[in-house]
């Protein structure tokens, strides 16, 4: 009797495991909360990478088809300089693991305004798709599978990956025709009589960015014989050089650069757009920067020789560091 009611047991046990574990294999994912697995669509995710939160849903996009892998996306931050960029690498890390890429609205609405047809897309084509974020890391190197996602995050800057393609980013920052029309009149002004000119853009960044260097760099900004040094070296170069001078503070140039001959100062009543300036840099033969992504943006879709401020570990003296005919003047 005892050994029956022990068996008895015993197989009640076991058809308790049994049953159990065919509900938490089966069963219990349907009673999980999608928010402890699939914690958002795409849509929220766009919310939380832009510092602009007024984003509208466009439900026409709700039949696109959804990732079926990872994507490469980034967090919007700065002003144009920086979000060239964010695209620029979501662009390029999107090319070296082959994942989709995918902007924030907040980031192409500001360049579609500068460039022509872009041809990253932005993630109000997949908004309606759910999204795991247990599956998202914040850069290339944590990356280790294709089902995982990467958002880099802001002011997030690559030029090893996406300098590898320099020609191909500077035709996919192909500016809008009324931006180069605007640019290449403002140069036959500047040129007047001269034949053949050789154009040298000139970005002297100064305002806020002068605390900025402090902070960050424990430096003083670049003095006027920064730039007197480095036009002398394309005057010496060159002939028919026409400087190209593009500035945050046009009043600063035009007591130090207003009387030589060669030297056009452009704003000098009336301020350019952001737009405009980097339009007129990109067209120049040359350039000469000092800091900041802005002036790097300009030199790099000039192409031809650059020379730049030296700080180390700035983000300039990277792009100097990969890119030939770069040269640096401290």
């Amino acid at each position: 009797m005892y050994n029956i009611n022990q068996n008895i047991l015993f197989t009640a046990i076991i058809l308790a495991l049994c049953v159990s574990a065919f509900v938490h294999v089966f069963l219990f994912p349907l009673y999980i909360s999608p928010s402890h697995t699939l914690t958002k669509s795409f849509v929220d995710l766009e919310q939380s990478l832009c510092t602009n939160n007024i984003l509208k849903y466009r439900k026409e996009w709700a039949r696109q088809q959804c990732p079926l892998y990872g994507i490469v996306t980034t967090m919007q931050g700065g002003r144009l300089g920086n979000q060239m960029w964010e695209y620029a690498s979501v662009w390029a890390v999107a090319r070296r693991t082959g994942l989709e890429p995918y902007v924030p609205r907040c980031i192409r609405v500001r360049l579609d305004q500068v460039f022509e047809s872009l041809s990253v897309p932005t993630l109000e084509e997949i908004a309606h798709c759910p999204v795991d974020m247990t599956f998202f890391v914040n850069s290339l190197d944590a990356w280790n599978f294709t089902r995982q996602s990467i958002i880099l995050p802001r002011y997030s800057l690559q030029p090893d990956i996406v300098l590898s393609w320099v020609q191909d980013i500077i035709s996919e920052f192909t500016f809008k025709k009324k931006l180069f029309n605007k640019s290449q009149q403002i140069l036959q002004r500047a040129a007047k009589n001269i034949s053949h000119p050789v154009f040298v853009g000139v970005h002297v960044r100064r305002t806020d960015y002068i605390g900025y260097l402090w902070r960050k760099h424990t430096v003083q900004p670049a003095s006027f014989k920064f730039y007197y040094a480095a036009m002398k070296y394309y005057n010496q170069k060159y002939k028919n050089v026409v400087f190209i001078v593009v500035s945050d503070e046009p009043a600063w140039c035009i007591k130090f650069f207003g009387k030589l001959k060669n030297v056009y100062i452009t704003s000098r009543s009336i301020p350019n757009s952001p737009s405009l300036d980097l339009a007129i840099l990109s067209s120049c033969n040359h350039s000469i920067i000092d800091y900041g992504t802005f002036g790097t943006w300009g030199a790099i879709l000039a192409g031809g020789e650059t020379i730049f401020y030296n700080i180390s570990q700035s983000s300039v003296a990277r792009v100097g560091q990969i890119l030939p005919h770069w040269k640096s003047i401290p």
